[in-house]
Parts: C-alpha cells; sequence; structure tokens
C-alpha cells in the first residue's frame, strides 16, 4: 500500500486542537509546519519537498 504524501503524515507537521466545553481536544483539519520556518498547513495538502516520513510508536 503507498503511503498518501500530504502535510498529515510529514514529520515536520504539527497538528493543530481545539478545546470544547467538556475540556475533551478535537483534532482541526490544520496545524503548522515547522521546517525550513514555521508555515501554516492544511492536513490533507500536497507535502512540499522537504517531506519526511512521520515515525510511528510501536
Amino acid at each position: 500500500m503507498e503511503e498518501k504524501r500530504v502535510c498529515q503524515t510529514c514529520g515536520h507537521f504539527r497538528q493543530h486542537y481545539v478545546k470544547w466545553w467538556d475540556d475533551s481536544y478535537h483534532m482541526c483539519g490544520s496545524g503548522h509546519c515547522v521546517y525550513p520556518r514555521r508555515k501554516p498547513r492544511y492536513n490533507e495538502a500536497k507535502a512540499c519537498q522537504h517531506y519526511i516520513k512521520k515515525e510511528t510508536a510501536g
């Protein structure tokens, strides 16, 4: 199975969350990239040339 090369699967991507009234957190449809500089990104946006596969625990 081929991995989707989108911002959400990149190791430089940091997910944004929203805190709801019941003190639970839910993922937004966006986040930001930290390499080579901080910039806003959407989860499903096509990854840039700096893409690296996000390491998963386990």
